[in-house]
């Protein structure tokens, strides 16, 4: 974690709900500045652009810009593209959360949560920031690197491997910025949950614990796992591009994953392979025990 606090921006029309927010995220670890209205935080956000790490909504804020409003009008800007904004709701309304994870919601958070969980999010959303402005500089490095390839394939065991790997395969796309979260999810799951055997329910924990990235590199130097790779298969024709993830795990029950589950709405991950499927590509397919993911975009 870096030295420095994590500027969050946060906007909650509910006087007592800012004032839980204050107690929740102490000044030890993050620096708020708190508005009544969506309105104010979106004058805030665009007069300080490079300030705010993380911004916080509630998604009901009667009279003026919802929540969701203010997202979507964040998102509109490229220079927020990859500024996590968390929403509070009191809602599990399947199809309100799914319209804002297709603008670009990081996650979703319970009103008056409990100040661990909450804690963790934000921590989390600033990794997730650090880590896709990582990739970004390495897309924009490489450039068009794959732009004429036709077939490739790669192998990779860790996540700065696959932070690279990413802004690469990025190239291969005319819709670089489409793919790039969904191609992230995908590698991800196949390190953490195949090849590391990192449980649904275990990664929760490790989340609200803050312990996610040690735990990979401590399972990544196991004797059992210190040789296993993720095999990765590009290739490109006239119609189609198809990505191909394998990893060396157990396989898992994809069909409890592809789509948003209202049961897992608040909880701290779980639905990359619903982003990558309805956001990233045209097809997504999971291959026999589903240790096997195509990923396809029709061109």
């Amino acid at each position: 974690m870096r030295a420095e606090k994590i500027s969050v921006l946060i906007a909650d029309d509910d006087p007592c709900a800012r004032d839980l927010l204050s107690h929740q995220l102490d000044g030890n670890k993050f620096s708020l500045e708190m508005h009544p209205c969506a309105e104010d935080a979106l004058k805030a956000l665009n007069k300080k652009p490079k300030y705010f790490d993380v911004v916080l909504l509630d998604h009901n804020m009667p009279g003026g810009m919802s929540g969701l409003d203010c997202l979507k009008a964040i998102k509109a800007a490229p220079k927020f593209k990859h500024l996590p904004v968390i929403l509070q709701t009191s809602e599990n309304d399947v199809g309100i959360i799914s319209e804002a994870l297709s603008c670009g919601a990081y996650y979703f958070l319970e009103k008056a949560t409990e100040k661990k969980l909450i804690q963790s999010v934000v921590q989390s959303a600033m990794e997730y920031k650090l880590r896709f402005q990582e990739i970004e500089n390495e897309r924009n490095a490489l450039k068009n690197g794959l732009q004429f390839v036709e077939e490739a394939r790669f192998r990779i065991q860790t996540l700065s491997e696959m932070n690279m790997l990413t802004g690469l395969l990025a190239t291969a796309y005319p819709d670089k910025d489409r793919v790039m979260v969904g191609i992230h999810e995908l590698l991800t799951n196949a390190i953490e949950h195949g090849n590391l055997s990192i449980t649904y329910e275990g990664k929760s924990q490790l989340i609200m614990d803050n312990k996610w990235a040690s735990e990979i590199d401590f399972r990544l130097n196991l004797p059992e796992n210190i040789k296993k790779t993720v095999e990765i298969r590009l290739q490109k024709t006239k119609s189609k591009i198809t990505l191909t993830i394998i990893d060396q795990g157990n396989g898992f029950n994809c069909e409890n994953f592809l789509e948003i589950d209202p049961c897992r709405l608040f909880d701290p991950h779980g639905r990359g392979i619903a982003v990558a499927k309805s956001l990233s590509f045209d097809e997504l397919e999971y291959i026999g025990c589903g240790n096997t993911v195509v990923a396809t975009v029709f061109l």
